[in-house]
C-alpha cells in the first residue's frame, strides 16, 4: 500500500500515523490530502496533543510532500488531534482528494 494510500485511509478512519520524515521518526494526525503545485501533500497536525481542556496542545500544522514520508503507518491507539488548521495552514493543498 502507498504511503498516498495509507495516509487516505487514515484521514477516512480519523486514525494518526507513524512516519519517517528526514530522518526522524514522527507521529502526527493527517486532517488533508491533494496537490499543491502539482505535488502530492497532506496536511496534518505533528507532535504533542493535549487532550486536558486546561494544557495547551504542543504541536503544529504542516503541509509536506508525501513524498517525502517513508515508514507510513496507520496507530490504532494513538489519539487523533481533533482541532481545525486554518485556511492559511491549508492554502498548501489547493487540490483538495479528501478533507476533514
Amino acid at each position: 500500500m502507498s504511503a498516498y494510500s495509507i495516509l487516505r485511509t487514515a484521514i477516512e478512519q480519523k486514525k494518526a500515523v507513524a512516519f519517517t520524515l528526514h530522518d526522524k521518526p514522527q507521529v502526527a494526525s493527517p486532517h488533508a490530502l491533494g496537490k499543491g503545485d502539482g505535488v502530492e501533500k497532506v496536511l496534518m497536525y505533528r507532535g504533542v496533543d493535549a487532550h486536558e481542556k486546561r494544557v495547551p496542545a504542543q504541536g503544529q500544522w504542516d503541509c509536506i510532500a508525501v513524498s517525502e514520508l517513508s515508514d507510513v503507518k496507520l496507530l490504532a491507539d494513538e489519539p487523533f488531534h481533533q482541532g481545525h488548521p486554518d485556511a492559511a495552514q491549508r492554502a498548501g493543498i489547493r487540490e483538495v482528494d479528501i478533507e476533514l
